[in-house]
């Protein structure tokens, strides 16, 4: 039912105490590990609360900016040349003073059916995305301390991601019914 030319996979899921240990867990196997990461990935660190779709969306525009053909001219494209070449922590702070940006997230919050919460409202449902970027998976999540590559995809983004949703956030908290995926594919 998923279009074939699949760009990237958002996660929405409630945070739990299962998933914060697993999570906190794999951050340091990966610290002690280490692992490969694309050059060309496109990462930034949240400092705003409650950003965190906007994060995922950042990550998965960003991430295939070429592919959608964004404008170099549009706000996102502007803010996407901004943080060429900056550290994941540059680059969040770069969206903190994203003034365009802001303004098109809070009319677009304003246009939808549900209140967006504010940016200091306690929440526990999260916004993540996966993308494939030279071949490999990667869960990007502006809260964390860096990109995860969970390895090559064999060629199908979605299949890689669902697999990944399962093992190490569904299979986590399996009495939750809380997690929502959604495709951004190219028409």
């Amino acid at each position: 039912m998923v279009p074939p030319d699949r760009l990237a996979v958002t996660l929405l899921y409630q945070t739990s105490k299962n998933i914060r240990k697993f999570k906190e867990e794999q951050q340091k196997e990966i610290e002690a590990t280490g692992q490969k990461l694309s050059p060309d990935l496109v990462y930034l660190k949240q400092f705003v609360g409650n950003a965190c779709g906007t994060i995922a969306c950042l990550h998965c525009l960003g991430n295939n900016s070429q592919v959608l053909g964004l404008s170099p001219e549009s706000p996102i494209g502007k803010f996407l040349e901004n943080i060429k070449g900056k550290t994941p922590k540059e680059a969040g702070l770069a969206l903190v003073d994203a003034t365009d940006l802001h303004s098109a997230s809070e009319a677009s919050a304003r246009g939808g059916q549900t209140a967006a919460p504010e940016a200091t409202a306690d929440v526990d449902a999260h916004f993540i995305c996966f993308i494939e970027k030279d071949g490999d998976l990667y869960e990007l999540d502006g809260n964390k301390a860096f990109p995860i590559n969970h390895g090559p995809t064999a060629g199908d983004l979605l299949a890689a991601a669902a697999q990944v949703i399962k093992a190490k956030f569904m299979d986590q908290d399996p009495e939750s019914v809380h997690f929502n995926m959604m495709a951004l594919v190219k028409s």
